[in-house]
């Protein structure tokens, strides 16, 4: 899960969740947010899902500006989990609306708050949004996602 961007005026931020990720957060547990090399743990004080995000407000974190300094961080689970560019979701299978298959994912990405994922379709490198509005269906091996026109 990472940090996408602060949300409203008392410390909330959103936060992307990738099929991956795991679904059932304890709220009596530590997430670990890395600051200089180091994981400092955070509980989390209130958690509400929506979509693909989470609006979470983290224990010690109650102003803007302190929830602006952790947007863009990784939030890992545990502190020996590695904090890696590797894509949480490779190689899982995309499918259109229609029900057919685009291909594996090969990349995830996150610019500034509009995740996309790279699709290998037919050899080529296809950038999809990755947005909760367009994803229908999601499974353990599988996302199927509404795809805009003239993206493929």
């Amino acid at each position: 899960m990472k940090v996408l961007k602060s949300y409203g005026t008392n410390g909330e931020v959103i936060i992307s969740v990738s099929p991956s990720d795991p679904k059932d957060i304890n709220l009596n547990e530590p997430v670990f947010i890395y600051f200089d090399e180091l994981p400092v743990p955070f509980f989390i004080e209130s958690l509400e899902e929506k979509g693909n995000r989470f609006l979470v407000k983290f224990e010690d974190i109650d102003t803007l500006d302190d929830a602006d300094n952790i947007v863009g961080k990784d939030v890992l689970f545990s502190e020996e989990e590695e904090n890696t560019e590797e894509t949480p979701v490779q190689g899982i299978y995309v499918y259109d609306q229609n029900g057919t298959k685009i291909g594996p994912i090969t990349e995830f990405n996150d610019y500034s708050g509009n995740t996309c994922i790279t699709v290998d379709h037919n050899g080529c490198a296809i950038e999809l949004p990755y947005n909760e509005h367009l994803i229908i269906k999601t499974t353990k091996d599988s996302i199927t996602l509404t795809i805009p026109d003239g993206l493929l």
